[in-house]
């Protein structure tokens, strides 16, 4: 999609907005005539218009009978001697996406069926915490489901065996912020090169950079072209959805309160930072989305915080504030939830690993590689993480899902009282963002659970031990400077609760958005698949299981496009560029 921008005195000589290569500027025809504009929307082959003079409507008219429509946004002229306002600039440009992104047809769109006698079954591959939440909603809505899943029974083994949820520690954090964009939001700024830098200099990099593939530097390539203003509107989609997911989990907490029986949960976030200038920043990030419930300057937070009386007084943080949102040990969860589903006929199957998609000489789906029958009919909901790569092939999300690790370290809470979880920002630290989650091991011993760190593996799950090493210090010398004077931590009788440092390995997009797929499956069912949510899988899980559920219903929901795997290509495609697309399904009652 190719946008023409004719505002003048714009500055976007001093910003990236015009990276993305699609955005034409000619200043020259502000307030040029009608025929002259629409001339110009023809020669670049142009769908969109920001202007602050829109032409003749009758002109507009003519030009759309002829060649199609084409979408206007005004901003209003800066006045003699101004630049325009670059906010407003990039807000036009932002409407202009996403309308080419909510108006682009669907691949994957199916009618529901006209007979009522659609598929009634779903087998979801992946038993992490999104697929189970999107289980729980498919077992409420009628679905006959079953879930397969290449690791052990959760608690079985050695934590190395199992994917995110489960080799990751017992917390996990909702916040309306809590999934975002991390590509550059500056408008003057350049592109963030984390990936291109090792951990142990403070960059993302889990790897030897010479290490890497083509297909991991096109990756990396693809996160640095996102422009600021795109990324801007890109995580408003965000944030709308994790808004949605937000109330989906207040209504899920008092429709089905056993699941949240005994889980530690812990309403209420603490945000603390150490440099004044990062807590003003964030405050207004959060005051812009009304997500501030109380702002705590020092003085304060030493007085009714007691755990952080310490770094408060001596300077260490620079203040805090609450926002909504709340934790919860999630091991304890998902046993609850399988448990749950299990008493309600869902069928689990472990180390029961799906090796691949079959697939005709003409793309379309024609089964699955796996150990246990599946039913014809069924539909098919992936929730791959970073180790299910082979659900992907020959989808428009191959390639798109890469791996970022995470660590973990545990230490007692005895001594400490921490009764809020925190989120700890330390701007410039290789542990910049840290989630401090409080919960209980396997013998009721009130514990932290401190998790962080930012460990590009690539396609793959193997990182560097040297940057690993990086990220295990890094959490260390977060936990010294805020409780310096914890507790010893006490053995637990459960193994898996004593380790001294684990990761788990997060997967994400290039373009910071989660991913929704759907396509014709084998039988009459649909395939679908979601994932790339990098640090919001868990905030966003009901968000994304109304979202399967309205696919498998033939609905619309939000997320089918916003989260469209191809949605950043197909917008900087050239004009007249087809984007791959798996086969469109068939209206489900006609499907024999």
């Amino acid at each position: 999609m190719k946008i023409l921008l004719t505002l003048p005195n714009t500055g976007l000589g001093t910003t990236d907005f015009l990276r993305s290569g699609n955005i034409v500027h000619d200043p020259s025809l502000d307030g040029a005539p009608s025929e002259d504009v629409l001339a110009a929307l023809d020669r670049h082959g142009a769908a969109a218009l920001v202007t602050s003079q829109p032409p003749d409507e009758a002109a507009l008219r003519r030009r759309t009978d002829a060649r199609g429509p084409v979408f206007l946004a005004r901003v209003p002229a800066a006045a003699p001697g101004r630049t325009a306002d670059l906010e407003a600039v990039a807000a036009a440009l932002a409407r202009c996406e996403r309308h080419f992104a909510l108006s682009r047809p669907l691949t994957g769109a199916a009618p529901p069926p006209a007979s009522g006698d659609g598929p009634r079954e779903a087998v979801l591959i992946g038993a992490g915490v999104v697929n189970l939440v999107t289980a729980l909603y498919l077992t409420e809505a009628g679905y006959r489901v079953t879930v397969l899943d290449r690791s052990p029974a959760p608690g079985s083994a050695a934590w190395e065996a199992y994917g995110c949820t489960h080799a990751g520690d017992d917390a996990r954090m909702f916040t309306f912020t809590e999934m975002d964009s991390y590509n550059n939001q500056d408008f003057h700024g350049g592109p963030p090169d984390w990936f291109r830098r090792p951990v142990e200099e403070n960059g993302w990099l889990a790897r030897d950079a010479w290490t890497l593939s083509p297909e991991e530097h096109a990756w990396i390539d693809e996160f640095e072209r996102v422009p600021s203003w795109l990324a801007r509107s890109y995580n408003d989609d965000i944030f709308a959805l994790t808004a949605e997911a937000g109330r989906a989990w207040d209504l899920l907490r008092r429709r089905r309160p056993e699941l949240f029986e005994n889980v530690v949960l812990a309403d209420d976030i603490l945000r603390v930072y150490e440099d004044p200038a990062h807590l003003e920043s964030a405050l207004a990030r959060h005051r812009a989305i009304g997500a501030v419930l109380r702002e705590l300057p020092p003085a304060e937070a030493a007085r009714d915080c007691a755990a952080l009386a310490g770094p408060m007084r001596d300077g260490g943080l620079a203040g805090g504030f609450f926002v909504p949102g709340f934790t919860l040990n999630v091991h304890k969860f998902a046993d609850r939830a399988v448990t749950w589903l299990t008493d309600r006929g869902v069928r689990f199957h472990w180390n029961t690993a799906v090796q691949g998609v079959r697939r005709a000489a003409s793309g379309a789906l024609t089964g699955f590689d796996c150990p246990v029958p599946l039913p014809p009919d069924a539909h098919v909901v992936a929730s791959p993480g970073v180790y299910g790569s082979e659900l992907l092939r020959g989808t428009p999300c191959e390639g798109r899902i890469h791996g970022v690790l995470g660590g973990w370290i545990r230490i007692s809470n005895r001594a400490t009282g921490l009764r809020n979880s925190l989120k700890v920002g330390r701007r410039g630290h290789v542990t910049e963002d840290a989630n401090v989650t409080v919960g209980l091991d396997a013998d009721g011993q009130e514990i932290l659970i401190v998790g962080s760190g930012y460990g590009y593996t690539g396609a793959g799950t193997k990182p560097d031990a040297r940057q690993l090493a990086a990220v295990r210090h890094g959490i260390a010398d977060t936990i010294e400077r805020l409780f310096p004077d914890r507790a010893g931590l006490r053995a637990s009788s459960r193994g898996g609760d004593n380790y001294a440092f684990k990761y788990c390995i997060r997967p994400w997009t290039a373009t910071s958005l989660g991913l929704h797929h759907v396509e014709e499956g084998p039988g009459r069912g649909l395939y679908v698949v979601n994932g790339g949510h990098n640090t919001g899988g868990f905030a966003q899980a009901p968000a994304i299981a109304r979202a399967v559920l309205a696919t498998l219903r033939g609905e619309e929901h939000p997320m089918h496009r916003l989260y469209h795997p191809e949605r950043f290509t197909a917008f900087t495609a050239p004009a007249g560029t087809r984007t791959p697309a798996a086969r469109a399904p068939q209206p489900l009652a006609s499907r024999t």
